[in-house]
């Protein structure tokens, strides 16, 4: 989705200033973030500083999106805010309200379930992660803040630690920061591909796939795909005395009984996993599986930079190989535009971008059945809005490690998020493939994990006269930790601050 502001796409108006921002920006012009994990001590004081926050306007909101012509709002700084199922409970919210939001958000990241769906075993089991992995490191809130410089993030984070220390506990701190030219640490540019959402100002005026998504994939209150309404928590009414939240939708109460109070609108979930990337055996295993003994130094530099690409989907300057397969186009990885404008139809073989690889595998596009446009309306159910970014721990805080801090938002955790991972990444028949996972971020062969067995996972290169068939693929991204959010809308925010009956 694009940052700037234009014509609108026909949709349902949306609440701008009721939506936190982060949902439609990415404050990229903020390049310095620190997420910070939080545990509750007062719950009454927790509130409180809460009140504060929503009294004096401090969380940065989508205001200005709907102006025409108006480009996004960009503040010094901004400060986002989310809290986990256990942090709802510790606020005072009742077991009658917990039970309206979603499963999967109730049960937690390092459930069992959970983590067999989403592959988090091996090298990347919940007891080696660096918080969520018990009852005791599993944040209550995250509280994100964004700044233009490393002293100004400091000199914010230190003014909120001040008012909420009496309150809170720091959990876990997590520093992102954006890199030059954005990309992320194996080297490729990041942050290209962006769900169009209908009513959102864009300056985009075409799409590729022909597809403007409902709003209700990724805000609670309006509808999506399905042309339904998300199923969005919600209040008793006689638990909102203050009159803080809108009614649910008049179609999902139930007729002769008080409409309920929806406590999800404008707000969604937000999914945070912390993953660290093995970028010296990720290029290590390019140069091992691309070198040709008979070739120049040259000519094996440019078959590495090849294979990389291929198993990505796209160049390291983010142009995709559906439009330059055999040649990186610079020119054509910034301007995400362009680089955005392309689908699968004219590569049914995979030569052009391989089946395998990680950008057709997270958005198969118009692939994903044998009809396209059934293909599209399909895939266009299964959708997120990622706002990750890099980050690079150093010594003497942890040991030295890379990776993306992921971030993801969706209102539908178990269709959007968990479906694209299990169904799509880590599924090893995925598009009449076998043995073959997501090369860059699928669960593939794990060294820590006895049960593995190197032969069991591949990669397939399409070539002509001969394809390419790796085989003892790596797992090169594992999990230190996170959980599932719900960053909720302003009112929302209000509400859970407010100290009514409880």
């Amino acid at each position: 989705m694009s940052e700037s502001s234009g014509a609108a796409v026909p949709g349902e108006a949306l609440e701008f200033g009721d939506i936190q921002g982060l949902i439609f920006f990415g404050h990229g012009h903020l390049k310095y973030s620190r997420y910070v994990f939080l545990r509750v001590k007062d719950g009454q004081r927790a509130r409180a500083w809460l009140r504060t926050l929503v009294e004096r306007n401090e969380v940065t909101t989508a205001s200005g999106k709907h102006h025409p012509g108006l480009k996004d709002v960009k503040g010094a700084h901004a400060l986002q805010i989310a809290f986990t199922a256990p942090g709802l409970e510790a606020l005072g919210v009742g077991c009658d309200v917990m039970t309206t939001f979603l499963q999967e958000f109730r049960e937690g990241m390092r459930n069992p379930r959970r983590v067999r769906i989403l592959g988090d075993t091996g090298g990347s089991a919940p007891e080696k992660w660096q918080f969520g992995s018990s009852e005791p490191t599993t944040p209550h809130l995250v509280l994100a803040l964004f700044a233009g410089d490393p002293k100004s993030l400091t000199a914010l984070h230190d003014s909120h630690r001040e008012r909420y220390e009496k309150a809170l506990e720091e959990l876990f701190i997590q520093d992102a920061d954006m890199r030059q030219g954005d990309t992320e640490p194996f080297g490729f540019r990041d942050g290209i591909s962006f769900p169009y959402i209908k009513g959102v100002p864009t300056t985009r005026t075409s799409d590729a796939l022909g597809l403007a998504v409902n709003a209700g994939e990724f805000i609670l209150g309006y509808h999506n795909a399905y042309d339904q309404y998300p199923f969005s928590p919600r209040v008793p009414a006689n638990q909102d005395p203050d009159n803080l939240l809108p009614e649910v939708p008049r179609e999902q109460a139930v007729p002769g009984k008080p409409r309920p109070k929806d406590l999800g609108r404008n707000g969604t979930y937000m999914v945070i996993r912390k993953l660290s990337q093995d970028v010296t055996g990720f290029w290590k295993f390019i140069e091992e599986n691309s070198r040709d003994p008979h070739k120049s130094p040259e000519e094996n530099a440019a078959n590495k930079e090849l294979l990389a690409a291929k198993l990505m989907g796209r160049w390291k300057s983010g142009a995709p190989l559906m439009l330059c397969p055999m040649k990186d186009d610079p020119k054509l990885g910034e301007d995400p535009m362009r680089g955005n404008h392309f689908t699968f139809r004219e590569d049914p073989q995979g030569l052009k971008c391989p089946f395998s690889s990680h950008v057709r595998r997270s958005n198969p596009r118009d692939t994903l059945v044998k009809d396209p446009e059934e293909s599209i309306k399909l895939v266009s159910r299964h959708l997120i809005i990622r706002r990750g970014r890099p980050y690079h721990d150093k010594p003497p805080a942890r040991a030295e490690e890379q990776g993306l801090l992921f971030v993801a938002l969706n209102t539908n955790i178990g269709r959007q998020f968990e479906f694209i991972q299990q169904t799509w990444m880590n599924n090893p028949k995925f598009g009449d493939l076998y043995e073959s996972k997501d090369p860059i971020v699928g669960d593939n062969y794990d060294p820590q994990d006895p049960g593995d067995e190197p032969k069991d996972y591949t990669a397939v290169v399409p070539g002509f006269p001969v394809r390419q068939r790796i085989t003892g693929v790596p797992r090169f991204v594992h999990m230190r930790g996170g959980e599932y959010f719900f960053l909720p809308g302003i009112k929302a925010l209000r509400y859970l601050s407010a100290e009514h009956a409880r």
